[in-house]
């Protein structure tokens, strides 16, 4: 009964297919999965199909930017617009601030190139950093894809920022589309945030988030502050949720599809919180 959370393919900055994906999952042996892109739901058509074939059940799931961190949906209605337009300006939102992003490096010296980068890009053509860090690593410029994102891409100035919608708005519209709010990842949250994180998150418990992810890949020195979010999560009556962020063996080799999972009560417990 093992349910995988949180995977991505290349409809945002995964770096595999939804088939390729789906055949991983039954391999695993996995009850049932979401497959959660940031900003975007293309691949649920071929997936759900893909799914079934598989004895596999597909959760309706996304990963959306926001103030400040990104909230997981589940559930929700695919149609509703609302849900569908932030989802839509966030995504060319980011696109717009990568290309920028790309020109600064190029202004700066780095050879690379778009027609390169976009050949890293999935069937939606909407770039993001990580595309940028995979080219600068193929090129040789650093070892690993964090060097990038810590070395080089961390050092860019630009004047144009990403659009975001107050986390507040984002809950909402999921809920608006009879869906839940998961909160995931809490140990990337910066330092501030983490350390006062029991304000923090009953702030998000008040517009309406029901889960926080406590399951999945991570640096082992922060095994005690996971801990400490457990806790807070039993004491808030939040559901404690979880999976492997997967994005392939290219991007992020610790991040293993059906590596991190939880039973499939946990399904059943973020159902139970639909209103």
């Amino acid at each position: 009964m093992k349910c995988d959370l949180h995977i991505h393919t290349r409809y945002s900055d995964g770096f595999h297919s939804v088939e390729y994906v789906i055949e991983k999952a039954a391999s695993k042996n996995l009850k049932a999965i979401a497959i959660t892109d940031h900003n975007s739901i293309s691949a649920l058509p071929d997936a759900r199909r893909l799914a079934e074939r598989k004895n596999i059940e597909l959760i309706t799931g996304v990963e959306i930017n926001c103030e400040g961190t990104e909230i997981l949906g589940y559930f929700f209605d695919v149609t509703y617009e609302p849900l569908l337009k932030i989802m839509e300006e966030n995504a060319k939102s980011i696109h717009d601030v990568t290309m920028q992003k790309f020109y600064w490096l190029k202004d700066n010296g780095y050879d690379i190139d778009l027609k390169d980068i976009m050949h890293f890009v999935g069937p939606n053509k909407m770039l993001q950093a990580t595309h940028l860090a995979l080219e600068l690593k193929k090129k040789g410029y650093v070892p690993t894809l964090q060097d990038a994102f810590s070395i080089i891409i961390k050092k860019i100035k630009i004047d144009y920022r990403p659009k975001r919608y107050p986390t507040k708005k984002v809950i909402s519209e999921i809920i608006n589309a009879n869906g839940v709010a998961v909160l995931p990842h809490p140990w990337y949250l910066p330092p501030t945030i983490r350390n006062d994180f029991e304000v923090y998150i009953s702030k998000l418990k008040e517009q309406g988030l029901v889960g926080i992810e406590t399951i999945g890949p991570h640096n082992k020195e922060d095994d005690k502050i996971i801990a400490r979010f457990s806790e807070i999560a039993k004491e808030k009556d939040l559901v404690e949720t979880g999976g492997s962020d997967f994005h392939g063996a290219s991007y992020f080799p610790e991040n293993k599809l059906g590596e991190y999972t939880v039973n499939y009560s946990v399904i059943e417990k973020l159902r139970k919180k639909i209103i």
